[in-house]
């Protein structure tokens, strides 16, 4: 087949993208993140936006947006890399900023496809096909072997699904031991004239430089060291020593310049919005944890022995939480606990939430209350530190509070 008719098939059958031009253009006008818009209208499938209904069209996938997803999560799931999310934006023209998608809107999705097809012979002119003889048919009573079953041919086995989403392991946040001292500061931004907080795709000014070994290339770690979280816990989190320093995961740059004494950086991933004085620490490799898949609660299930403590705050300083939430237990290293590990969340009924309707029944027949044990839900570990933890909670019958225990399965 000639280079000419193999090009007319790919562009025929939508294989071949302009996506280099598209995808400077879509990146030089996307819009700041800014503000959630305020004008949002009800759909007519009842959720509610700032983007238009998308119309059904064919040759198109069409991914419905979940709650917490962005347009980088999006494309990563269907392109395998984020940052063709411009191409995506540039498909979806209802999408007004690709800062703000909301659960329920609908994006059309063109897959890329890559084609690698060995050389084949040129087909044979007609006459060569009419003086070639016809293979000869093998005998009735010779059984025809079916071809070995090769690696190619064998059937793919699916791998492990994630237990929780990049988003999840990267903006968990964590408390160390260590006081981590400040070196690499953010200082500003290339808009500081119009705003002090910068979001995804922004660019940075950091205050060191090649005389501090910074190459361009490099990624770094955006860290925030947060004070005061005891008050954000139960009483026990008031003492500090006992956990540590508190630092939120705030995002990820990467280095585009590199001068003696400062570098300017892109952002690559932000959990929040990023401000000065926010610092950098070297790019690590987080693990993500590994589903179970399905498995069935027991409500009722009997004590583990193992590893056992309980959540003293949660990501969001909220006192009650649910699925999908970012949780921080107090066992870590020292209980051999794991990234991956599966604990039971627990709760025994005592005077600080037993109802205000049975506080007299309570008082009768307190140790029968205090003997109960109710497993409320599970969570799985996305973070280790030497004597803390933070966590994921996968599921949840009822609501998880400050105070909840835990125990390893």
């Amino acid at each position: 087949m000639s280079t000419l008719n193999r090009l007319a098939i790919l562009l025929s059958s939508g294989l071949i993208f302009t996506a280099p031009l598209g995808l400077a253009q879509k990146k030089d006008q996307a819009p700041a993140q800014g503000k959630p818009p305020r004008s949002l209208t009800q759909q007519a499938d009842g959720h509610w936006s700032a983007n238009k209904q998308t119309e059904k069209s064919e040759g198109f996938e069409v991914h419905t947006v979940k709650s917490g997803e962005t347009l980088w999560d999006v494309t990563k799931e269907y392109l395998k890399d984020p940052y063709l999310w411009p191409q995506v934006w540039e498909i979806n023209p209802n999408v007004t900023n690709p800062h703000w998608i909301y659960p329920g809107d609908q994006l059309f999705i063109k897959k890329m496809v890559v084609v690698n097809t060995p050389s084949e012979p040129a087909p044979p002119s007609q006459s060569e096909a009419q003086e070639a003889p016809a293979p000869p048919k093998p005998p009735a009573e010779t059984p025809v072997e079916a071809p070995p079953t090769t690696a190619e041919t064998q059937p793919v086995t699916p791998g492990p699904l994630p237990a929780a989403s990049q988003s999840d392991v990267y903006c968990a946040g964590f408390f160390s031991a260590t006081d981590i001292k400040p070196e690499m500061m953010i200082v500003g931004g290339e808009e500081s004239e119009n705003k002090s907080r910068f979001s995804d795709r922004d660019i940075l000014y950091v205050n060191k430089g090649t005389s501090s070994g910074i190459k361009p290339g490099e990624e770094f770690l955006i860290l925030r060291q947060m004070g005061g979280f005891g008050k954000y816990g139960f009483s026990s989190a008031g003492n500090a020593s006992k956990y540590g320093h508190y630092y939120q995961d705030i995002g990820r740059v990467r280095v585009l310049l590199a001068h003696e004494n400062s570098a300017t950086a892109e952002i690559v991933f932000a959990c929040e919005e990023i401000s000065t004085n926010d610092f950098l620490v070297p790019n690590e490799q987080r693990v993500i944890p590994v589903s179970r898949g399905e498995t069935t609660f027991d409500k009722f299930a009997p004590p583990s022995n193992k590893a056992a403590g309980r959540i003293f705050m949660t990501k969001e300083f909220r006192k009650v939480v649910g699925n999908g939430h970012i949780v921080y237990i107090d066992v870590g290293q020292k209980e051999s606990v794991q990234v991956g590990d599966y604990f039971r969340i627990l709760r025994h009924l005592n005077a600080s939430n037993i109802s205000l309707f049975n506080k007299s029944d309570y008082r009768r027949y307190r140790k029968t209350f205090e003997s109960v044990r109710k497993v409320i839900g599970e969570l799985v570990v996305l973070r280790v530190e030497a004597s803390t933890a933070a966590a994921l909670v996968t599921l949840s019958t009822e609501d998880i509070t400050v105070g909840d225990g835990v125990e390893l399965e």
